[in-house]
């Protein structure tokens, strides 16, 4: 929980509308709750839902002592809102509002202010309250109907990362929340998540190699991998009308996923049925892609004897991204296949196997160069490229451009020598991912317009792929934390 001073705050929030149209909604709020009257309400409670953690802010007595107080504390509110620069007179001693109606010269500013926003509805009303109970001490029935009908709390906006906290901080289950790791190699066959659960944590479901089945009661959101290594998992059970959803959330798993109707049957096709579906959809999907083949990527790691695909698939991809260019230098993307290798070899010690000689170029590196092994991916790839040449990096890296760019062509040009894959990736009709250029690649644009429309879930799957060819030499901790931290540099856009 995050507790802070009703000026704090404000200060600090004036410029995000959406806070401070919480925060002026609940404060609305409870004032009709508790009977037009917050003398014993000494904080507000904001659920976490709306800022991603639950905060606490403390009103002193000054601000709700009185209903003139509340009310001189929203108008101040409003008016912030419909001029954040007004916040300079706010301080620990006033907001901009006083609930002392006077001919001081104070309150001739107050006016002031207060008529140049005379035309917003909130304003006029608040005013008008607050003027009535200075003389009157009490509203009208009038005054709180009209009053109730402002109140308009926004949807949540942060809704998720709330969960992903409350999951990151919960044992098992509790708090409406499956938490990380909760079904780690648990011994179960079936396990049903109810309605109310509102969220599923990072790799809740790990390698739990019972299990065969989940249901869902209800709509509930996910973690990152919340489903890992359960390879006997034959069904996932999801609501009527919500398995797009739930294939969306859940894309490894798609073709397992079936409705549950209101009779408690499970949704079954009839074999002829769905391979009829499936063979419209591939048609459709050719159509609509054409000229590119997006199902020949899945079977780009099928054949690899090292991690170096990986890598540069990873590199090209996240270049591509960031410098919204489709022409890639080699120089760039060696450089960043260390950059996002380094913290996963050195931080993560994870193995790549006896064959792969990639953490031996790094530790090449680390010898030749100033760089740590706890640098960050961000500061090698800094350094890598304002000292290629002068600390002989380029001579530890430029092995890893012998083969991988001409061999992760394979699904589409079937590899004979680098010479023939570089005259056949130019060749339009074959439609392969990118075209090989001096030691430059060129990526196809229809190819890039499909891998930057699916950009994360492309990095997900391109991760458990990965982690599934390294897991033979790694222990299960190890690949979980690789799991929820993700690729890195990768993993920003």
């Amino acid at each position: 929980m995050k507790n802070v001073s009703l000026i704090s705050f404000i200060r600090n929030s004036v410029e995000d509308d959406y806070a401070m149209n919480v925060f002026y909604n609940i404060v609305k709020s409870s004032f009709v709750d508790n009977g037009f009257s917050l003398s014993s309400v000494p904080s507000v409670y904001i659920d976490g839902r709306f800022f991603g953690e639950v905060t606490n802010i403390s009103i002193r007595a000054k601000y709700n002592k009185t209903p003139n107080h509340v009310l001189a504390l929203l108008l101040s509110i409003r008016l912030l809102m419909l001029n954040p620069k007004l916040v300079k007179y706010c301080n620990d001693d006033k907001l901009i509002i006083s609930s002392r109606i006077d001919e001081s010269f104070q309150w001739i500013e107050f006016m002031a202010c207060i008529l140049n926003y005379w035309e917003d509805g909130d304003i006029k009303m608040l005013y008008s309250m607050l003027e009535n109970f200075y003389f009157d001490e009490e509203f009208t029935d009038e005054e709180k109907e009209e009053f109730r009908g402002t109140i308009k709390i926004p949807e949540y906006r942060n809704e998720k990362a709330y969960y992903k906290g409350l999951a990151s901080a919960t044992s098992g289950v509790a708090n409406d929340v499956i938490g990380n790791n909760a079904f780690l190699e648990a011994e179960i066959r079936k396990y049903v998540i109810t309605k109310d659960i509102e969220f599923v944590g990072d790799t809740a479901f790990s390698y739990c190699e019972s299990l065969e089945t989940l249901e869902f009661e209800g709509k509930t959101m996910f973690g990152t991998f919340p489903i890992v290594e359960c390879y006997n998992l034959k069904q996932i059970i999801v609501p009527n009308g919500l398995q797009s959803y739930y294939e969306e959330c859940l894309p490894f798993y798609k073709g397992i996923i079936t409705e549950k109707q209101e009779s408690g049957r499970i949704q079954q096709k009839d074999e002829k049925v769905s391979e009829y579906e499936e063979k419209q959809t591939t048609v459709t999907e050719e159509e609509e892609r054409k000229p590119i083949d997006v199902k020949t990527l899945q079977t780009v790691f099928d054949k690899k004897a090292t991690s170096y695909k990986y890598f540069w698939f990873l590199s090209i991809i996240s270049l591509a991204k960031e410098t919204n260019s489709l022409t890639l230098s080699y120089k760039d993307i060696i450089i960043r296949m260390a950059a996002i290798a380094w913290p996963i070899i050195f931080e993560d010690e994870i193995e790549l196997g006896k064959s792969d000689m990639l953490p031996s170029y790094l530790k090449d590196i680390v010898k030749c160069t100033k760089l740590i092994k706890g640098a960050t991916s961000n500061v090698v790839e800094s350094y890598l490229k304002q000292h290629y040449t002068s600390q002989g990096v380029d001579k530890i890296l430029w092995p890893l451009t012998k083969n991988v760019p001409y061999r992760f062509l394979s699904p589409w040009i079937p590899f004979t020598t680098n010479d023939e894959v570089i005259e056949k990736s130019n060749d339009n009709r074959i439609a392969c991912p990118y075209a090989i250029h001096d030691d430059t690649i060129i990526w196809d644009e229809d190819w890039w317009e499909y891998i930057d429309s699916n950009y994360n879930d492309i990095c997900k799957f391109a991760l458990q792929s990965f982690i599934n060819y390294v897991k033979k030499d790694n222990n299960q901790m190890k690949l979980l934390k690789l799991m929820t931290e993700g690729w890195g540099l990768a993993n920003k856009y």
